[in-house]
């Protein structure tokens, strides 16, 4: 869900320096393909990584929830020469979209794609990241947190998306959203989020909420 009025949505991606053409290609190709395209994270939010990444000069970049590569490949793009991003799936049989394109562009280079749980492949990596990019199953988005908070680099960024899940997650938002299981677990790692001292945060109503959350 967009909370913004599709024209301006529309006028702020003109505006933005958004993923490069193969990007687009990609994107355009889940759209056309594949039943649950919603879940691309789209050019605004992309838009939002890649100022993220070049503001901060990361260049290790790590991401949970590859789906079609779309977000993994436009962070790609921002990383300088030997930056790399690092990105965690557990359903081995949709990198086939993933890799047609990476290997389309000069930047796919820059990526390696490990499968798993992410849960264990978390507890298998030993390198630290400049940014976390956290989009994946709900119920363990908390976990996942607590897990990339300790490989996360002393000024490093963990971003965090669909934390508004549609608006289900504000009470009386709307009535006529059905809550399902994953609101519940949006809301209580939100509300986690808010319980943190230590950390400095911001909830932004870009596409489906992203969090922004780094050490205080």
């Amino acid at each position: 869900m967009n909370f913004l009025d599709e024209k301006i949505l529309n006028y702020s991606i003109e505006k933005s320096t958004c993923p490069g053409e193969v990007c687009n290609d990609l994107e355009v190709y889940t759209k056309e393909n594949h039943p649950l395209h919603r879940m691309i994270c789209g050019k605004l939010e992309a838009s939002l990584l890649k100022f993220l990444i070049s503001l901060s000069g990361a260049s290790e970049v790590l991401e949970l929830g590859t789906f079609t590569g779309y977000s993994a490949l436009a962070m790609a793009e921002s990383l300088p020469d030997g930056g790399r991003v690092t990105t965690i799936d557990k359903n081995k049989k949709i990198s086939t979209i993933s890799n047609e394109f990476w290997k389309k562009s000069e930047h796919g280079a820059k990526i390696n794609q490990l499968f798993g749980d992410g849960l264990e492949v978390l507890s298998t990596l030993k390198s630290k990241f400049d940014l976390v990019f956290i989009d994946a199953d709900k119920r363990n988005y908390q976990a996942y947190f607590d897990k990339c908070l300790e490989l996360l680099n002393e000024n490093g960024l963990i971003v965090v998306d669909n934390v508004l899940w549609s608006g289900r997650v504000v009470p009386g938002f709307n009535d006529d959203l059905e809550e399902d299981k994953s609101t519940k677990y949006l809301m209580d790692f939100n509300d986690y989020i808010e319980s943190r001292n230590d950390l400095v945060k911001t909830l932004l109503p870009i596409r489906d909420g992203i969090y922004l959350i780094k050490k205080g």
